[in-house]
């Protein structure tokens, strides 16, 4: 499985994409509905998710929400208890 994983990595290179909205790399500060706080994330490979350490797989409900997004924006994650609003405040790569 790990010799399929690095036959199938690519380097993902972030000149020429978009830097005003969210891909593959983004590091995004988002507020929160429910507290009000900011919140930073990576959207980085399932591989290197680790959500204490603010890095979210490209794969998961929120990351998949904030793709192609701008600052300003707002998303909506939906949960079974209560939904989640997000305030896109800043991406950097």
């Amino acid at each position: 499985m790990l010799n399929q994983r690095i036959a199938d990595a690519r380097v993902v290179e972030f000149e020429g994409q978009p830097v005003d909205e969210v891909t593959f790399g983004a590091t995004v500060t988002l507020k929160s509905s429910l507290a009000g706080n900011m919140q930073t994330f990576r959207i980085v490979g399932v591989d290197e998710a680790d959500i204490s350490s603010g890095r979210i797989s490209f794969i998961s409900p929120l990351a998949k929400l904030l793709m192609n997004k701008r600052a300003g924006d707002v998303v909506e994650l939906k949960r079974d208890n209560e939904d989640i609003v997000f305030e896109l405040i800043e991406i950097v790569y």
